[in-house]
């Protein structure tokens, strides 16, 4: 095996682009099977379930006579268009997403060699209504992309002086019918728009305009709607609601498919990634790893069907195996377990404690701020006087004796250690030997293993 990437690209730096050696360990998942038909699919998942992973696949695995386009919607944020114009807006950005991806891997002057003057006017028509910049700029800065020969004969076609063929009464669909016409002059007899990259929508847009923009997705996609035309949507989890929501999803029929991960599916991963990291020529298990029926247990309950979240938990049992030279016993495992805890976070909107990828229930409010108060204030050590101030009566800061929300230790003393009694019940593997809420006897409580 050569060229082998670090432990840590294959298991922390999980960005499916920058990742050369997917193909190596790509897992192909049922919904990949689907995915790869010649139908219109919208394929859901989680952040870090592996869509992007997925779409490189099919990008990987398709057939010669298929053209797979890449569109990464741009929300539409200054002068917000709505109905038809929105639309309209997203029409030219799949379409330019199209035309672009022709240029760069299309490889229309080996296919096109001396294209009629028909199919040479047409293109030339769309490089220069399509493409951001001036045509002749925009192809000589293609320079990573496109060889010396391709360049010049790019540069050549602008130069010809072809008739129109598209009027002014040409529909946006009649546009895409014309772009059909080339893509079969260059021998591929299927196009298969992609649709990715929409986790970037959520932190800019609302509700309303994610709902907006996700219908002017679907609408545009209506415009695709022809023979040996497919689209494949990668759409995040959180969004599948909203787009139920859309009218567009209604008038273009595709078949939806979840992106879910077995234990079996998940543990095949790890191990293909573990072998690629240890440049083996055999299969490497993680029972070579480690006593794995007890890790595999740890991460079914933290990590839960989360490849990124496997990854990231694998990583450091990978280091150790490297360090130690030699496979963890039982004991070691369970040590390691103990040392490297799933990450605690706190989710104030939902007010909800997650352990990794598990949700722990909150009995009560004050269960939940007794942990806000210490996860805001990281390595601080906290008083019982500020945990039970602040859990209990919802104060910042201690008052002072003689204030009128000032009582006694004595009147809440018991009170304050049932509560922390309550939240060890819930977020320690074993509350006997606390590894999150520690105890500092004589100062107060820390809470570590806290995502900031």
């Amino acid at each position: 095996m050569k060229n082998a990437p670090s432990p840590e690209s294959l298991f922390k730096t999980l960005k499916a682009e920058n990742e050369p050696w997917l193909g190596e360990v790509f897992i192909p998942l049922p919904a990949f099977e689907r995915l790869k038909e010649g139908h219109s699919t919208i394929l859901y998942g989680e952040t870090g379930s592996g869509k992007t992973a997925m779409r490189l696949a099919l990008k990987r695995e398709k057939q010669e006579n298929v053209f797979t386009a890449l569109w990464l919607p741009e929300p539409i944020l200054e002068n917000p268009a709505e109905g038809t114009a929105l639309a309209q807006q997203a029409m030219k950005q799949a379409t330019r997403a199209c035309l672009e991806g022709l240029i760069l891997e299309g490889s229309l002057p080996e296919r096109l060699g001396e294209p009629s003057s028909h199919i040479a006017s047409a293109l030339q028509w769309f490089l220069k209504n399509y493409l951001p910049f001036d045509p002749a700029f925009y192809i000589q800065s293609q320079t990573d992309n496109l060889s010396a020969a391709e360049t010049q004969w790019y540069l050549k076609l602008l130069e010809q002086p072809f008739p129109a063929v598209v009027t002014e009464q040409a529909s946006l669909r009649d546009q895409i019918r014309l772009l059909l016409m080339i893509l079969r002059a260059a021998k591929y007899e299927q196009l298969w728009l992609t649709i990715d990259g929409l986790e970037r929508w959520t932190p800019r847009q609302t509700g309303e305009q994610v709902e907006a923009l996700l219908d002017a997705v679907l609408s545009t996609l209506v415009f695709f709607d022809l023979p040996n035309v497919a689209f494949k949507f990668f759409l995040p989890a959180s969004l599948k609601s909203i787009l139920h929501k859309t009218s567009g999803v209604e008038r273009h029929r595709a078949e939806e498919v979840p992106l879910t991960w077995s234990a079996e599916d998940l543990k095949a991963m790890l191990e293909k990634r573990i072998t690629y990291a240890l440049s083996s020529s055999k299969k490497v298990t993680l029972e070579a790893l480690c006593e794995s029926g007890e890790f595999l247990k740890w991460l079914g309950e933290y990590g839960g069907a989360s490849p990124r979240a496997w990854l990231e938990f694998t990583a450091p049992l990978v280091a150790e195996y490297q360090r130690q030279g030699k496979r963890l016993s039982a004991a070691q495992t369970r040590e390691f377990i103990r040392q490297h805890p799933a990450p605690l976070r706190l989710d104030r909107e939902r007010r909800e404690i997650w352990l990794g990828r598990k949700c722990v229930p909150v009995g009560s409010a004050p269960e939940f701020r007794v942990l806000e108060y210490l996860a805001l204030r990281p390595g601080k050590i906290g008083s019982l006087e500020e945990l039970y101030y602040y859990a209990y009566k919802e104060l910042e800061t201690v008052p002072d004796k003689g204030e009128p929300a000032w009582t006694s230790k004595d009147t809440w003393r018991a009170a304050m250690d049932t509560l922390l009694w309550r939240v060890r019940q819930k977020i320690e593997p074993n509350p006997k030997e606390p590894i999150y809420l520690i105890t500092h006897h004589g100062k107060g409580l820390e809470l570590l293993h806290a995502e900031a």
